[in-house]
């Protein structure tokens, strides 16, 4: 599974869960560009999977702030952002936007981990250097990781990281915790 599966994967459920609960659900799909756009509506998750269906990974970096501003201005919301967390320089143009969404909305930042890297990074006890030295660069590329996850929740989201496999359950549990609570 990619990354971009498990991040549509969230996409439906959170969409289909929304519809079942008599929300209103929207998504915009986005790289360099808006690929996608669907204003939230009721019974639009439906919708919402068809347009997200046949996107493809294209190698661009990502305009958060032209995808934001599309929500800036409606009704309070949840608003669920699904990306990657890398690093802190790839997380630096999320991190600069997320306040455009957080004056009126409640921002969830949905992040795949990748489990193959955490098994490598905890590999510990008497081994070659060379699986080591592997151990060694999966802990930098988690605690990089972990540093642009806390500075995206320093710009008012919340952030939630999960398996690919688990990542659609915990968001939905994430919003239906959300919804529990009025944050919406």
């Amino acid at each position: 599974m990619t990354i971009l599966d498990a991040e549509l994967d969230a996409a439906a459920a959170l969409a289909l869960v929304a519809d079942e609960l008599g929300d209103r659900c929207g998504a915009v799909a986005f790289d360099g560009e808006v690929r996608a756009a669907l204003p939230p509506r009721r019974q639009g998750g439906g919708d919402v999977v068809r347009a997200l269906f046949d996107l493809e990974p294209r190698l661009l970096d990502s305009d958060y702030e032209l995808a934001f501003r599309r929500a800036e201005g409606s009704k309070r919301a949840l608003v669920v952002v699904l990306c990657d967390l890398l690093e802190e320089a790839a997380a630096r143009p999320l991190v600069r936007a997320v306040p455009v969404l957080t004056r009126r909305h409640a921002v969830l930042v949905g992040s795949p981990s990748d489990p193959a890297l955490e098994a490598v990074a905890k590999d510990k006890g008497a081994r070659p250097l060379y699986v080591e030295a592997r151990a060694t660069v999966a802990g930098d590329v988690l605690a990089a990781r972990a540093r642009a996850a806390a500075q995206v929740r320093a710009a008012g989201a919340r952030v939630l990281e999960a398996p690919p496999d688990r990542l659609p359950a915990m968001l939905v549990a994430a919003y239906l915790r959300a919804k529990a609570r009025a944050v919406l």
